[in-house]
């Protein structure tokens, strides 16, 4: 019991940080229109990863269109490993849980089967304390793992449309960043 109670405090600990911080990253989020619109003027305010995407790519842009490529798409990468950070660790001790559940049962047999061979079938009190540590064991994993998955997908779900806002705002920025470039480059040889 001891270290099913342990898997699940920590799994528990980190589906609340990982939710905790889905909420924290996501607060904030703005459109690539409306950041282009606001953006350098005051009380400009987006969400943290955007934020760091654009400051990012504004200080190492090139205004070459495939480093620029590469280097939005490594500041993406680098924000979603954030993302991806701890949700297979949640749904590892969720599925370790009913595991460490059987090892209870497995433990509650055998002291079971040891009153059996020392006592015979007669001790119903003694055989009922390893039956009830292998369901109470069985139950508490059980109790532990479908929760834990269900959050690990929700969370696994969240993160993966954050992924793909963050693969839509990238390709917006890249955009505008081109737009805002040829702009320039017209309004020079004018």
């Amino acid at each position: 019991m001891i270290p099913l109670i342990a898997v699940s405090l920590v799994m528990f600990l980190l589906i609340v940080k990982k939710y905790l911080d889905l909420q924290a990253f996501s607060k904030k989020d703005k459109s690539i229109v409306e950041i282009v619109k606001i953006y350098n003027k005051p009380g400009f305010a987006a969400a943290l990863w955007q934020h760091d995407i654009i400051e990012g790519f504004l200080s190492k842009r090139t205004f070459n269109d495939d480093l620029d490529r590469n280097i939005i798409e490594s500041l993406r990468l680098r924000q979603e490993a954030f993302l991806s950070k701890d949700t297979n660790t949640i749904a590892v001790l969720a599925g370790v849980a009913p595991l460490l559940g059987l090892l209870g049962t497995v433990g509650g047999m055998i002291s079971t089967f040891a009153v059996i061979s020392q006592f015979g079938t007669g001790n119903a009190k003694a055989l009922a304390s390893g039956i009830s540590e292998a369901l109470i064991t069985t139950q508490t994993g059980l109790i532990v793992a479908v929760p834990g998955m269900f959050l690990a997908n929700y969370l696994h779900r969240r993160s993966e449309k954050k992924k793909e806002r963050m693969k839509r705002f990238c390709l917006g920025l890249l955009r505008s960043h081109t737009l805002i470039a040829n702009k320039k480059v017209k309004e020079e040889n004018i």
